[in-house]
């Protein structure tokens, strides 16, 4: 491969990631969160990852919670706390996070799409 089209390849694959941070972040703003679940702005963003990806990685939440708001990233233990406090708070009303030892957090898929489709209002 020509060192042109390389170039052109990464500036794509770059662009085209911005994009997909972009579409997921304006994907979450559009969600009404019941608001018994009680979850705070922090932690409906870890859920927001949960519920738009088969596979939340601990580098997908971090990047949620600190990248557009410009702070330096905590200490990756902080995920593991989230997930601890929005389970805790979201399993009353028959929500489950469970995990992939070394990978992530994931929902299982009918509870994803049910969730998507209960929280996501359609634009008009």
């Amino acid at each position: 491969m020509e060192a042109d089209e390389l170039t052109m390849l990464r500036d794509e694959n770059e662009r085209l990631r911005a994009r997909i941070d972009e579409l997921e972040h304006a994907l979450f703003r559009d969600v009404s969160l019941p608001i018994e679940w009680r979850l705070t702005v922090q932690e409906a963003r870890v859920f927001g990852i949960l519920v738009t990806r088969s596979l939340a990685t601990r580098t997908a939440i971090l990047a949620a919670l600190y990248d557009d708001l410009g702070r330096d990233q905590a200490e990756a233990k902080i995920v593991d706390v989230f997930v601890c406090k929005i389970r805790k708070k979201l399993k009353p009303f028959g929500i489950e996070i469970h995990t992939r030892w070394g990978e992530g957090w994931y929902l299982d898929e009918d509870q994803r799409e049910s969730l998507r489709q209960m929280l996501w209002r359609p634009q008009t």
